[in-house]
């Protein structure tokens, strides 16, 4: 895909300008498109001519390789009823030829004297390696030929060669495969050739009366150009390719200039360029000697060229010869033809632009273009008819907003704005439902607004950022719930949210787009019976219940319901309304232990009391669970603290390392009973328990466990001298260790 720079474009229109004014008579004055003042029309003639010299140059660059004008008139009449294709067949095959020894000297020799009683004697000895070498036959052959339909058995020949290299291998392993048949290389140039007339003259014209015509690039006849362009180029870089990297390599230690094969010096023809004013009178701005000069320029450069080559490379059976050579240089010619082609028509539409933006002053975006269509819409619209901003406010009669509910849209570098919309409105005739369980459901009244939106975008550019936004002011809820419309009476809630006390909810919306009913229809054509029945039940599914719905629930007038208050007592009750939200938000406390149920006769104050006082012992019950689940866990805490201070005491050790050592005492940590040196402590046991009696010191034995005491109301830490008292473990040798020390 071809991608236009129009900066490089321009440095290349500037180059070219010098050599124009090198070719054209003195009374001409060519300039860059963008400098002359000019109509809309005369856009779509410079596209007219861009493509015929394109055109031109394409068939007279074939006609360099070998096309000669019967030749052209054969595929032009080919061209009327089949297509016509350019191929490139090639086939290298390598054959064993022979195996030659030789001997090679080295440049080193060694000279050995010897004296004796006789005289001196010299002698000088070197070394000798002898080489095999083998030698193979690589013989090539390729041809460029044309062919009508698919078969190229009456092909016409642009170019045939054929040769024959000998190639040298240290060892007999052939270099390359035996026989290679390269795949055809084919290029289809029938929309080339139908744009040609009689007389061998390129002909094309822009057909603006359809309506795919937009702009002088963007119409079907440009597009087709463009395709038939981009395809020639790509055969030209495959066939180029070929001879670089797979063919020239195949002959080593050449001695050529292989840099020599560029087309920098070749003048290319397609320019986009218009006759400047000169003073003498209104002239054409497109002179038809402007075509007829570029393209003998463009002859002229590549002839010179092809001499030039020709003193580069010699003309006999190897593989690099100023044939390839000049091939290759005419491939890459072409290549540029059809890329200046592509930036031409792309400079034709970003002058287009620019100058509209020069006349706007700004670049438009879709926002703006919104703006625009909002400000017809004032002045061709009558009032009721005009589009609205998607910004409800959520109140009562008489009573003040609570909050707003809107669709905002977020343009790139402005603030959000509430989207324009087409606004039906409609009371209520019939409830609406919808589901709260598989059990429960739940009607509704209310205005109704039906909402229609055009959405404004530009090809290329970044969908726009839609969203749901829900605005509460202080002291004041609704409930929020987003679905979608099932049928003339079902809502379908997806979400649901309790929007209060300056809440701002932000919803991002992905929504997504169905077919037109055209482009369904062509979708469809082609599909069994069975198919479009299906497609057009799941469309008319999708046009019914993809209608987005958002329902808007007001809280305080439910609550007056539910709780069988008079309407409007709890307007002013607003910390006896936020305690109602918070136990049957937080507690799901049931409405029966809540709501009034004295006489229905009784003032409002009365009843407002009563409810008071039921939130009031609903609140003290609460407060007592509290309680006594905060002290039941502090009770468990205890338990596990006192669990974790009855630790395991080291093991008993032997007495008979220190028999005559005399029992030393130490006191228990906690306060229990002392134990002997040799012996291990006994278990620990409460504090508020007596311990048993110790046994005599002779006895070496640790003392029977003390019964389990209960565990401590709350844990005890040990004192600074309980913590140095405290007994050690033995040795790691198993030597018992002395706890009074």
């Amino acid at each position: 895909m071809h991608s236009h720079n129009e900066s490089a474009f321009n440095a290349k229109i500037d180059a070219a300008l010098k050599r124009v004014r090198t070719i054209l008579d003195n009374t001409r004055n060519p300039q860059s498109a963008a400098d002359v003042p000019h109509r809309y029309d005369d856009k779509y003639l410079l596209a007219e001519f861009l493509t015929r010299v394109s055109i031109a140059s394409l068939l007279q660059c074939l006609g360099n390789i070998g096309l000669s004008s019967e030749a052209l008139d054969q595929l032009r009449d080919w061209a009327q009823t089949r297509s016509v294709t350019i191929r490139l067949k090639a086939q290298e095959d390598c054959r064993y030829l022979r195996e030659e020894t030789r001997t090679v000297d080295s440049a080193n020799q060694i000279v050995t004297e010897t004296r004796s009683f006789l005289g001196t004697k010299s002698k000088t000895e070197k070394i000798v390696t002898t080489v095999v070498e083998h030698f193979w036959g690589f013989d090539f052959k390729y041809a460029l030929v044309a062919f009508q339909g698919s078969s190229d058995d009456n092909a016409i020949t642009l170019l045939e060669r054929s040769g024959s290299i000998e190639i040298k291998t240290g060892a007999k392993v052939t270099p390359i495969p035996k026989t290679v048949v390269r795949p055809a290389m084919d290029v289809n140039i029938t929309w080339l050739l139908s744009h040609i007339d009689a007389e061998s003259r390129a002909s094309f014209v822009i057909d603006r009366t359809q309506p795919s015509c937009h702009t002088p690039r963007r119409n079907e006849q440009i597009d087709q150009a463009l395709q038939a362009f981009e395809e020639l180029a790509s055969w030209c870089a495959q066939v180029r390719s070929y001879f670089l990297a797979e063919l020239f390599p195949v002959q080593q230690d050449h001695g050529l200039d292989l840099a020599a094969i560029r087309d920098a010096d070749i003048f290319v023809p397609v320019l986009p360029l218009l006759e400047g004013a000169t003073g003498t009178g209104e002239q054409d701005l497109l002179p038809l000697g402007y075509m007829q000069a570029f393209l003998g320029e463009e002859q002229r450069s590549l002839t010179s060229k092809c001499l030039d080559l020709a003193k580069v490379f010699p003309r006999d059976a190897t593989v690099i010869t100023a044939v390839e050579a000049g091939l290759v240089v005419i491939l890459l010619h072409a290549s540029q033809v059809c890329r200046h082609f592509a930036d031409g028509v792309d400079y034709i539409e970003g002058m287009l632009r620019d100058q509209l933006i020069a006349a706007i002053g700004k670049e438009v975006t879709p926002a703006e273009f919104t703006s625009y269509m909002d400000f017809h819409a004032r002045k061709l619209v009558k009032p009721a008819y005009r589009p609205q901003p998607f910004s409800h406010a959520v109140r009562r009669p008489d009573h003040d907003p609570e909050g707003a509910v809107s669709l905002e849209v977020a343009a790139a570098g402005s603030m959000t704005d509430p989207i324009s919309t087409l606004v039906a409105w409609s009371a209520a005739t019939r409830p609406m439902t919808f589901a709260l369980d598989a059990s429960t459901r739940v009607s509704f009244l209310g205005d109704r607004f039906l909402h229609a939106w055009i959405s404004h975008q530009f090809s290329g550019a970044s969908p726009l950022a839609l969203s749901l936004v829900a605005r509460a002011r202080q002291f004041s809820s609704f409930i929020l719930l987003v679905g979608r419309i099932a049928s003339m009476d079902v809502f379908e809630p997806k979400f649901g949210i309790i929007v209060q006390n300056k809440d701002v909810l932000k919803i991002p919306l992905m929504l997504e787009q169905i077919p037109t009913p055209k482009e369904f229809r062509d979708a469809i054509a082609s599909l069994s019976p069975e198919q479009q029945r299906f497609a057009k039940a799941f469309r008319g599914m999708q046009l019914e219940s993809t209608l987005f719905g958002v329902c808007v629930i007001q809280i305080k007038p439910q609550l007056e319901k539910l709780l069988k208050l008079p309407p409007d007592s709890l307007t002013k009750e607003i910390k006896l309304t936020q305690e109602l939200l918070y136990l049957m938000s937080e507690y799901q406390i049931p409405s029966d232990l809540l709501s009034y149920d004295g006489p229905a006769e009784s003032a409002s104050v009365d009843k407002l009391g009563r409810v008071k006082e039921y939130v009031a012992r609903m609140q003290e019950m609460i407060d007592l669970s509290k309680a006594r689940q905060i002290e039941e866990a502090r009770e468990r805490e205890s338990f596990r603290l006192a669990e974790a201070n009855q630790t395991r005491l080291p093991p008993p050790a032997q007495s008979a390392s220190y028999p005559s050592a005399p029992p030393s005492y130490a006191p228990m940590p906690m306060g229990g009973p002392p134990m002997f040196s040799g012996s291990a402590p006994p278990p620990r046991s409460a504090p508020a328990r007596p311990s048993a009696a110790p046994p005599p010191p002779q006895a070496a034995v640790a003392p029977p466990p003390p019964p389990v005491a209960p565990p401590p109301e709350s844990p005890r830490s040990a004192t600074r001298t309980e913590q140095h008292m405290a007994p050690q473990s033995s040795s790691i040798d198993g030597d018992p260790v002395d706890y009074t020390k």
